[in-house]
């Protein structure tokens, strides 16, 4: 094991940072896309600004993160066979893309406007109209992959590299 990059518990300090600031991140996103997505005002310039801000740290770090997403879900999520989970009639790529990084799928998209139609919470098709009902039902997913975010950042460094 080289010592510059992991330490007597496994994973290096670097890792340990990024995934505790992937979750600080990814609660401020999170914050975001529910400051947004439930009011009548389209987001402003600088609610625009953060969500791009996100979207590119994200972007940048992802490679890393993904592999250590990976170690972490699949000691605690997934079993061996994750192909099991993939629904016949998917695109089984983009399943298999989700997997490996569900947080991904609110940060890839170019904007929040873009974001918002992804998540099926617009009511308009080009226009800002948010729909509270559907926004109400996403919160719930948002807070638990927060809840999750916490538990990986409370594994890692509990956990040898796998």
């Amino acid at each position: 094991m080289d010592n510059q990059t992991w330490d007597a518990k496994g994973y290096s300090a670097e890792q340990r940072d990024l995934v505790s600031d992937w979750c600080e991140k990814w609660l401020e996103l999170s914050a975001l896309i529910n400051e947004v997505t439930g009011t009548p005002e389209p987001p402003s310039d600088l609610d625009e600004l953060r969500y791009w801000s996100f979207r590119f740290w994200f972007i940048d770090h992802q490679a890393e993160f993904v592999q250590l997403w990976g170690n972490f879900s699949r000691s605690k999520y997934l079993p061996s066979n994750q192909a099991s989970y993939i629904e016949e009639g998917t695109d089984s790529k983009d399943m298999e893309k989700y997997f490996k990084n569900p947080f991904a799928y609110f940060y890839e998209p170019k904007d929040l406007y873009v974001l918002a139609q992804q998540l099926d919470l617009q009511c308009g098709v080009d226009i800002w109209e948010p729909s509270e009902h559907r926004a109400s039902v996403m919160r719930p997913t948002l807070v638990r992959m927060g809840e999750t975010m916490m538990e990986f950042v409370n594994w890692i460094p509990e956990r040898p590299h796998l």
